[in-house]
């Protein structure tokens, strides 16, 4: 599983990419990726994974982009089939840290643990060194308890670059360690970290798991909530609620009349000037087989680095592995710069991506103006840029502020920042957000070390035109009074 190319096509369930591994092909994922060098990231997801996402458009993106996502909850294991491929089976974060330290004391691989209360991830890591001789542990480090955007993450980062890692497991809870690690992937020298939510607990017996015998009836929930009812029972009952109302919608679409049309028809000529534009388009058709998709996914991306028009008139429905590969796809574009457009959309296939809280990361069409339009907008907007006149400085922010374009803005950003304060004559700096589509927390946390240096230095910081979708992750962070308030 080392190769990418021989790597699980993941299954899209309510929107969530899930990889189809047992516990033993996830360890292998792990060991080969280690010794690949290539950081990754792991995420043991739930139903609980599944219903914040559906509210924070953050931590969806984290889930897509995450290298692996493992199905840490039978109900997700149980409706697979519903949606596609069944899942091979359910595997614990909980479980899983054991069985990683075991295969790293024989590989001779080092851990990490980071996070959790003072001293347990300590203690954990002893418990395992344990039971697994030669488990070489570089380190652990619990930071003071803040919030993710005001935690000391440069302290963080000196810590694992001083130990040097080969596998990091992160305990900081749902979803700000998920965030941590999107945070920081792409660029520590950490080949593969893993959120373990409670996991540490568990392995020293602050937190003690169910029998085996309720595990193996999937009552475990259960238990956790008879010992942390306070904590636990509205968070179930939201689960609930969202597995109802979201299995009720997903009928719903699945029981309405295919009715193709209400799109423009490409001919050669109109496929022909799409060209001109630089972009690629192909037809889609049904994936009969994990296999297929895996070709269809290496296909595609080899041309990643170009805008893909993927024409889906064919298509009357999108199953879990369908949705996965072009989800695996959009990701690949995303990463080189381009996007995957997805064009004539049957009425139940938009009603899935509605659904699902899909159609804000694929980009849609059902006429070539409108195609024209997207591939507009991605050439003259997707990296924003800077103006100055009269002491007031523009920020146009790109289409996404995140981890992975941030280093490129940022960069041309502060030198003309720099410029001007050293000539004394910037009063007033204007972020105009009009075209931003999307802002993770390392998005938020330039623009809070902004808003703290233009304070310091006496100059006026405004934020204007704010999408809806953006705003929420603002809202969901807590920064929005602090950063959409305008004034010195």
């Amino acid at each position: 599983m080392g190769n990418p190319n021989s790597d699980p096509i993941p299954l899209a369930i309510f929107g969530v990419p899930f990889h189809n591994v047992d516990f033993e092909e996830a360890v292998d994922w792990v060991v080969d990726r280690i010794r690949s060098g290539r950081p990754a990231n792991i995420a043991t997801a739930n139903l609980d994974f599944v219903t914040k996402a559906w509210h924070d458009p953050e931590l969806q993106r984290v889930l897509i982009d995450a290298d692996l996502v493992i199905a840490d909850g039978f109900p997700i294991v149980k409706l697979s089939p519903f949606f596609g491929p069944r899942l091979k089976s359910r595997v614990t974060g909980s479980d899983l840290v054991p069985k990683l330290a075991e295969r790293a004391a024989r590989e001779g691989h080092s851990v990490y643990g980071l996070g959790s209360a003072d001293g347990v991830a300590k203690k954990a890591l002893e418990v395992l060194k344990t039971r697994y001789p030669g488990l070489k542990v570089a380190g652990t480090y619990s930071p003071p308890f803040a919030p993710l955007l005001e935690m000391d993450h440069r302290d963080i980062l000196r810590h694992l670059e001083r130990a040097k890692p080969d596998l990091l497991f992160v305990a900081m809870g749902v979803p700000k360690q998920d965030k941590f690690i999107s945070m920081h992937v792409r660029g520590w020298n950490v080949p593969v970290s893993i959120g373990v939510g409670g996991s540490l607990d568990f392995i020293t017996g602050r937190q003690k798991r169910a029998p085996v015998w309720l595990q193996e009836l999937h009552m475990e929930w259960f238990w956790r909530l008879c010992f942390n009812p306070r904590r636990l029972f509205s968070r179930y009952i939201a689960n609930v609620r969202f597995l109802l109302s979201a299995s009720r919608q997903m009928w719903k679409i699945r029981r309405l009349p295919d009715k193709p049309g209400g799109f423009q028809t490409l001919d050669e000529a109109a496929v022909e000037q799409l060209k001109t534009r630089g972009a690629m388009v192909e037809q889609f058709h049904h994936l009969e087989s994990e296999e297929a998709a895996r070709q269809f996914v290496e296909d595609l991306g080899a041309a990643a680095a170009s805008s893909i028009i993927l024409d889906l008139h064919p298509v009357p429905w999108l199953d879990s592995l369908e949705l996965g590969a072009l989800l695996d796809v959009n990701k690949q574009c995303r990463a080189k710069g381009g996007r995957l457009i997805l064009y004539a959309l049957r009425p139940k296939v938009r009603r899935l991506l509605e659904t699902c809280r899909l159609t804000s990361y694929f980009d849609t069409a059902n006429r070539l103006n409108e195609l024209e339009a997207i591939l507009k907008n991605l050439t003259e907007h997707r990296d924003g840029g800077t103006a100055y006149e009269e002491g007031l400085l523009t920020l146009d922010l790109p289409m996404e502020l995140t981890a992975a374009t941030l280093p490129d803005f940022e960069q041309q950003a502060e030198f003309i920042h720099h410029e001007l304060k050293e000539q004394g004559i910037l009063k007033t700096v204007s972020v105009d957000a009009a075209q931003l589509d999307f802002i993770d927390s390392a998005g938020l946390g330039f623009l809070i070390a902004l808003k703290k240096v233009t304070q310091d230095e006496g100059v006026s910081m405004s934020i204007a035109n704010l999408p809806s979708r953006p705003r929420r992750t603002f809202e969901i962070a807590r920064v929005d009074k602090v950063l959409l308030h305008a004034g010195r």
